[in-house]
C-alpha cells in the first residue's frame, strides 16, 4: 500500500497565506463598494433606504395576513379606526356631553355647592 503524503509545515504555511490573500480581495471588494456606495448616497441616504425596505416588508405582510384572513382583519381595521376616530374627536365629543348633561348636572348641585366659593 502507498503512504499518503503529509502535508508540510511549508505547504500547510502556503495554503494558509492563500486563503488569506483570497479572504483579503473578498474583503476589499465588499469594502470598497460598501465605500462607494456611503460616497454616493452618504450614510442618511442608506439608512433611509433600509427604512423604507423594512416598511415595505412589512405592509406586503400584512396584505398577505389581510388576504388570508379577510374576516378577522376587517374586525380588527374597522375597531381600530373606530377608537381612532373616537381619540381624535374627544374633546369635541366630551364638550358636547357636557352641554348636554349641563342643566341636569346644575339641578343635582346642592346648595353647599357653591358654599365653599
Amino acid at each position: 500500500m502507498g503512504k499518503l503524503a503529509t502535508p508540510t509545515l511549508a505547504d500547510r504555511v502556503l495554503a494558509d497565506r492563500a486563503a488569506r490573500d483570497a479572504a483579503r480581495a473578498a474583503f476589499d471588494e465588499h469594502y470598497g463598494a460598501l465605500k462607494a456606495d456611503i460616497e454616493e448616497r452618504g450614510v442618511a441616504g442608506r439608512i433611509a433606504d433600509e427604512a423604507m425596505e423594512q416598511a415595505k416588508e412589512a405592509f406586503d405582510e400584512a396584505v398577505a395576513v389581510a388576504v388570508a384572513h379577510p374576516g378577522a382583519v376587517g374586525g380588527v381595521v374597522g375597531g381600530t379606526i373606530a377608537a381612532l376616530m373616537l381619540w381624535i374627536l374627544r374633546n369635541p365629543i366630551i364638550a358636547r356631553i357636557e352641554r348636554m348633561l349641563g342643566p341636569a348636572m346644575d339641578k343635582t348641585d346642592g346648595p353647599d355647592q357653591g358654599a365653599g366659593q
